[in-house]
């Protein structure tokens, strides 16, 4: 059969995961006091949960898509240990698992409870939980592939890892981001609890910390700029990362 719904199946897995999965579960993680100028808010909604929702809701569909191509591709046929090797069928198994999170996502996502019930805590750690499943499994799929394919191998090899590896170094940034958050977030609320007791003279002699020399408000808007900085090279590199895997798997016989 023709290798178009093969190459078809790759370019749509890659850019559900490479582009829009890795930057929508960066934005559920590290985009929850993100601003735009201004804004919190979008269309009534936080700016990092419509991000969220909307990159994933596109990778998923993504996914399907990718999921239906290669079917097509194999005529319904599951992937055979003896004739395919076992690089491929692992491969194939790992993604059954992956389209099997993707579906529970999407059915948690339609039917998830109001963020106040007493259960929405079953939601938060499923949801998490399957997303951190198939986000993970995504990245042993795209080592699986790259030693299944004969042509470009290295090149291939080498993209995938560059692309671990900067997932990994966005993480450790982001976390260090959070961190200084925190500081913030901590000294605000220092602050705020020794400018109370002063309005309710419950204690004249607290003064507020004249010390800390870091203004919470700007340090935030500071680290609110250094997040949309990195997030905008996120993808950047996603993309740049993604075309070429493209076109080498274009480029397979």
């Amino acid at each position: 059969m023709n290798n178009n719904f093969a190459h078809a199946h790759g370019t749509v897995m890659i850019s559900a995961w490479m582009i829009f999965g890795s930057t929508g579960v960066l934005f559920a993680r590290y985009g929850r006091v993100l601003r735009v100028g201004n804004q919190r808010q979008f269309l009534g909604k936080s700016i990092w949960f419509q991000t969220h929702r909307f990159l994933l809701s596109l990778s998923s569909l993504l996914i399907l898509l990718g999921f239906f191509l290669i079917i097509i591709y194999r005529r319904g046929q599951w992937v055979s240990v003896a004739i395919n090797g076992p690089l491929l069928f692992t491969h194939s198994i790992v993604g059954s698992i992956i389209v099997c999170c993707i579906i529970l996502q999407i059915w948690l996502a339609l039917y998830r409870c109001n963020p106040h019930s007493p259960f929405r805590f079953i939601f938060n750690w499923t949801h998490r939980i399957t997303g951190s499943l198939a986000f993970g499994f995504s990245f042993i799929n795209l080592f699986l592939i790259t030693f299944v394919l004969k042509q470009q191998h290295i090149a291939l090899l080498i993209i995938v890892s560059l692309w671990t590896s900067w997932m990994i170094i966005i993480v450790i940034f982001f976390e260090l981001i959070q961190y200084q958050y925190r500081k913030v977030s901590a000294l605000m609320a220092r602050n705020a609890r020794v400018s109370y007791t002063n309005q309710e003279g419950v204690n004249a002699n607290v003064q507020p910390d004249t010390e800390a020399g870091t203004n919470p408000t700007i340090e935030n808007q500071r680290l609110n700029k250094v997040k949309l900085f990195l997030f905008l090279i996120h993808i950047i590199i996603s993309i740049v990362l993604s075309i070429p895997l493209i076109i080498i798997i274009w480029n397979q016989s």
